[in-house]
């Protein structure tokens, strides 16, 4: 592995900078379509929330999604029903529901995919600064990461668990510590209480548990503890799994087999190898293949074999998980985005120094790159801003609401 670089002035503030840009590009717009076009499943959730700041019953009696997203949106809610209190805008729980819960809900989910960003950059930066900020930039105006941060759902939450979860995976190899073993568990676990597929991620912890070594009483030992935490931060996210035990097999079951159904058209494999070449565009995608090659290698020869496998082991084995099922949706993607990105920035970092072995050629290290930068964000950044400009503009739906307002009789 890596020693991890200092970070300079002008690096700490690119960094920040990137943030910033993820956040302003996840927050605009983000009230587009509240109340009455909001996305398909936004409902799932804030319906339950709101029924939870109402009532006080914090069971969901919904399994179809674990329920760390419903709590964290219900502290939200809570904050932002106290918030309207303090300035008059209501005096009882009677007089709020969902719609009024739905805008700082979104940008809570604005926030989140923000801080994904934030935690992609601390992961990478154990293949240097320069790659930190690629991988970084890449994922602040990925498409599809900046258009479903403009939602209530679980993916970007579970997003931004599973790149904790590579990045306490990162710092356990590096430590060693029973405490760091226990936080690459419990990052899994709360991935996992985000959507069910988070709890893929554990195969990062696994991979740095089995090239830390130490013997066979070792490893099982780390083992066990990452395999209890995980456990111990999903029941956090979802103790109702317990508590109401029917109810939640009743419901995993009836997810499980509906993904375990039989596909037909085209395969899974082949639909998400679409979706992510769409999403990406050709030049990062590329440079993300280009970057698992690169990390093939330093598994083998490199000093960053750890970080390297942990990064192959889980794209590999979510890809695969995920183009087995027979539902497909390319938001299912999101939690591959961070690590993608951290492999097409390897690449770029990779090009980088071969240019300055080239005689005549380290002078223009700059330049190149510039260039592969560039050409790498381009067509995203393009993506990200035209969709946030075509969310801004007055939807059907908009349109009908504002004829019934002005034709439709009072009342009716």
């Amino acid at each position: 592995m890596l020693s991890l670089p200092r970070l300079t002035p002008s690096a700490r503030a690119t960094a920040i900078g990137i943030v910033i840009a993820a956040a302003a590009l996840r927050l605009w717009n983000t009230d587009a379509g509240i109340p009455y076009a909001v996305g398909a499943d936004e409902p799932q959730v804030m319906n339950r929330v709101s029924a939870m700041m109402k009532t006080g019953d914090f069971n969901p009696h919904f399994f179809d999604w674990p329920t760390l997203t419903f709590y964290l949106h219900l502290v939200v809610a809570c904050l932002t029903f106290l918030a309207g209190a303090m300035r008059g805008a209501w005096s009882s729980l009677d007089q709020v529901s969902a719609p009024e819960l739905y805008l700082t809900a979104r940008q809570f989910s604005a926030l989140l995919g923000a801080a994904t960003v934030a935690v992609t950059f601390a992961a990478a930066r154990r293949w240097g600064t320069g790659v930190a900020l690629a991988a970084a930039g890449l994922m602040a105006v990925l498409p599809p990461h900046v258009r479903e941060s403009h939602y209530v759902l679980t993916d970007v939450p579970t997003s931004l668990f599973t790149v904790i979860a590579l990045l306490m995976a990162l710092r356990a190899f590096e430590r060693q510590t029973t405490a760091s073993w226990c936080w690459a568990g419990l990052a899994v676990g709360l991935a996992a209480s985000c959507k069910y597929n988070g709890a893929i991620a554990v195969v990062m912890p696994v991979v740095a548990i089995l090239a830390a070594g130490g013997g066979a009483a070792v490893m099982l030992s780390r083992l066990l503890i990452v395999g209890g935490m995980l456990v111990a931060g999903f029941l956090a996210g979802t103790p109702y799994a317990v508590l109401d035990l029917p109810t939640f097999l009743n419901d995993y079951a009836r997810l499980a087999a509906n993904f375990a159904r039989e596909r037909g058209g085209d395969p899974g494999w082949s639909i998400y190898l679409k979706h992510l070449v769409h999403s990406m565009a050709w030049p990062a995608f590329l440079a993300a293949l280009a970057g698992g090659v690169v990390a093939v290698r330093d598994g083998v020869l490199g000093p960053s074999r750890a970080g390297a496998w942990m990064l192959l082991a889980f794209a590999a084995t979510y890809f695969t998980v995920m183009a087995r099922s027979y539902q497909i949706y390319g938001r299912y993607m999101l939690p591959l985005y961070p690590v993608l990105c951290i492999l097409a920035a390897i690449a770029i970092g990779e090009l980088v120094r071969r240019v300055q072995r080239v005689p005549g050629m380290r002078d223009r290290r700059r330049w190149v790159t510039a260039a592969a930068v560039i050409a790498v964000l381009a067509v995203p950044v393009v993506k990200a801003v035209d969709f946030n400009v075509t969310l801004g503009r007055p939807s059907t739906v908009d349109l009908a609401v504002q004829w019934l307002y002005q034709h439709a009789p009072q009342g009716s």
